[in-house]
């Protein structure tokens, strides 16, 4: 062999590539190769796991900070997302995060987050924290993403919990 690496090889390797790791320290999230999008994988223990995890990939990749800076901690609020399924719910939660960074120029510092069915049918996903403004310093030179999107958007059980495909349009 000569070296060369085929692009079928290639594909098998990063599917042997090791799973996904949750947060404490280590990247909740790996990117994937994706056409003209960056598409991203998601893992957590659980489905309310999967879901800080998605939280704190989206400000990892905007290259925030999901924990707050110090100080006294702001008054606690609570941000309701309604989906038809988990994966709408996903999509809607991380959206709205997106938008707010983008928009408002703040980000959500979450403290609790639970996952339930909502009594009309579908998912509720709710998230109790504070909202924190971004500095200068944060909005500048960070990586821009123009929207989650609800393309290849997928949840899968596994054996070691829940993993989350999510492409957004870079």
């Amino acid at each position: 062999m000569d070296g060369t690496v085929s692009l079928r090889d290639s594909v098998l390797n990063r599917r042997r590539s090791s799973p996904v790791q949750g947060s404490e320290g280590k990247r909740p999230y790996r990117e994937l190769d994706h056409t003209a999008d960056l598409c991203i994988e998601i893992a957590g223990r659980d489905e309310e796991d999967l879901f800080r995890n998605a939280v704190e990939s989206l400000y990892r990749i905007l290259g925030l900070s999901a924990a707050p800076a110090g100080g006294r901690a702001p008054a606690a609020e609570t941000l309701r997302i309604q989906g038809g399924d988990h994966e709408e719910a996903l999509v809607d939660l991380l959206g709205e995060l997106l938008y707010r960074v983008t928009v408002e120029r703040r980000r959500f510092l979450l403290q609790v987050l639970s996952l339930r069915e909502a009594e009309q049918g579908g998912w509720v996903v709710e998230l109790t924290g504070a909202w924190q403004k971004l500095t200068e310093a944060e909005t500048q030179g960070r990586r821009e993403i123009k929207a989650v999107t609800y393309h290849d958007v997928r949840i899968r059980r596994t054996p070691r919990g829940f993993v989350a495909r999510v492409v957004m349009d870079v």
